[in-house]
């Protein structure tokens, strides 16, 4: 019996240290090196508790929340965690919740197969000031859900709404992992809610990675962070009526030498949305009905908004916003990106109100309207094709270069350079890649029709353009001016046969929405309220 006690003792100690490796952070790029710091350090104490095999079990049922072990007590379905250490939370609960009290730190909860839902509160809320790690148990299924009432702006008399599904006040840092999945329904306001950084409550974070995430958020935001989000790594699929993930400060997705993390955003208003907001890698799907990528908070003044693309695969689609659009700068060091706007009005794929600076990578970017105004430097070659003139309806017209539904590829007489289906009509398109030569000549086909030539370049330009199918793109040239010897048209040489373009590669498709619907309009809704109590 010694002997098997023994056995049983190694096994769950070891059991336990694999579902801590799920936790273990991955190289980050985000420029908060002591906060990152103070993260290891707490997640080495709780490391030091997984291994010593003391953890504290909770079975959640309809009528209570059973505890075996210490740190936390139940008052029915309501648990409240108020000292370091590991709790294993399983079980189904259709009214209860889970409370990390304020300041305190070092607190590690598995999820286990837990079902959790909420009729007025968040089902887990982390106190101002703590440090709290969520890991999805290896193997298991995990879902977290509230109800409408858990939102204060609708039901003002509820003084326990925390308007999220998981709740992370001011001054916590939270990290999501695990390589088990978990689902959030969101029906009364947000799915993550995290606090800003105050001299009160200290800094604020939230952290994802590894973990396979969904969110469902169908009133406000999936997520929304106050200072920093990191995504590292993991799988996340998001739905929203309003913006699929935001930070008020800095968005950290990927980091450079690292595969990222896999994020589809089937639907929603904005896609990504920051001050600054850095993408280095990962595989980036968005469907949006206003901007996919957005640079800004109408909060913050004399600020320098940036955008910063320096690797990863980003497939973006929006049906009447600006593709990526920044309030400041916008730099494309490197990634493939591949953007569209189905607008034929006024917004643009790339649209910055500084300079857009490209430098490497591979970009792609096409829209209903006839170009784009903007201050440009390009280092690489980069191509332009398009029209000018009157606005088109959205689904084509006589003057779309590509339809909605057809092949676009880029062809160098030779080789087929890069080909994708379209998601949407275009009139213009914008192309820069290390694969073109500068003042060498390449071809738009359209389902290998000859859709306009243009003569690659590099350089800076400060007026829009789209221009004319031929020559260099029109409007302007390399030093922002108009040239003197732009010919009113130019037929593009025929492809010989066989210069049909292959089928789009892999990775460029679109995200789709759920049931073909049409992504969302901007929800009514009142400012987020700052955090209250001493939870």
């Amino acid at each position: 019996m010694m002997m098997k006690h023994r056995i049983f003792l190694l096994l769950l100690v070891l059991s336990l240290m694999c579902g801590l490796c799920a936790c273990t952070a991955a190289p980050t790029d985000t420029g908060a090196s002591a906060q990152t710091d103070e993260l290891s350090d707490a997640q080495e104490t709780t490391a030091s508790s997984v291994s010593d095999g003391t953890e504290t079990i909770i079975q959640f049922t309809d009528e209570a929340a059973s505890v075996s072990g210490s740190g936390c007590e139940a008052d029915g379905t309501a648990l409240t965690v108020s000292e370091s250490g590991v709790y294993r939370l399983s079980g189904s609960c259709a009214d209860g919740s889970v409370t990390i009290k304020k300041g305190t730190t070092d607190v590690t909860l598995i999820l286990d197969n837990l079902t959790l839902t909420s009729t007025d509160t968040a089902p887990i809320t982390c106190g101002k000031s703590s440090q709290v790690t969520i890991e999805a148990a290896a193997g298991t299924v995990n879902a977290l859900s509230d109800s409408e009432q858990n939102n204060g702006d609708t039901y003002p008399a509820n003084e326990n709404a925390e308007n999220a599904v998981l709740k992370c006040k001011d001054g916590s840092q939270v990290t999501l992992c695990g390589t088990g999945s978990l689902t959030l329904t969101a029906n009364g306001k947000n799915g993550i809610k995290s606090g800003a950084s105050t001299d009160e409550d200290g800094e604020a974070s939230l952290t994802i990675r590894e973990l396979t995430l969904t969110i469902h958020a169908p009133v406000n935001d999936a997520i929304n962070a106050g200072q920093l989000l990191t995504i590292e790594s993991g799988e996340l699929t998001i739905s929203a009526a309003d913006d699929a993930i935001h930070c008020d400060y800095t968005l950290q997705i990927g980091a450079e030498g690292t595969d990222g993390p896999a994020i589809s955003i089937t639907n929603c208003y904005e896609g990504l949305e920051a001050a600054t907001l850095n993408v280095a890698s990962g595989d980036i799907r968005i469907r949006a009905s206003d901007d996919c990528l957005n640079a800004a908070n109408s909060d913050l003044t004399g600020f320098d908004f940036s955008m910063n693309l320096s690797g990863g695969t980003i497939n973006a689609y929006t049906t009447d916003g600006d593709g990526f659009d920044s309030n400041g700068t916008m730099t494309i060091s490197g990634g493939t990106i591949c953007v569209w706007t189905a607008n034929t009005a006024d917004n643009q794929p790339l649209d910055a109100d500084g300079t857009i600076t490209i430098t490497g990578g591979t970009v792609l970017a096409a829209g209903g309207s006839a170009g784009m105004g903007m201050k440009l430097s390009v280092s690489q070659p980069y191509v332009t094709f398009g029209q000018s003139g009157s606005m088109q309806p959205r689904g084509g017209g006589a003057d779309a270069l590509i339809s909605n539904g057809s092949t676009l590829a880029i062809w160098d007489e030779t080789d087929t350079l890069f080909s994708m289906e379209a998601p949407c009509s275009a009139r213009f398109v914008f192309y820069s890649s290390p694969e073109l030569t500068e003042d060498g000549s390449y071809t738009l086909l359209s389902d290998g029709e000859n859709a306009g030539t243009a003569e690659a370049q590099t350089g800076e330009s400060q007026s829009g353009f789209g221009g004319m199918p031929g020559g260099r793109p029109g409007g302007f040239d390399p030093n922002g001016e108009v040239p003197s010897d732009m010919p009113n048209s130019e037929t593009p040489p025929t492809p010989p046969d066989g210069g049909t373009p292959p089928e789009k590669p892999d990775g460029t498709s679109m995200p789709e929405p759920p049931d073909g619907s049409t992504p969302p309009e901007k929800p009514d809704g009142a400012p987020e309220p700052p955090d209250s109590g001493s939870v």
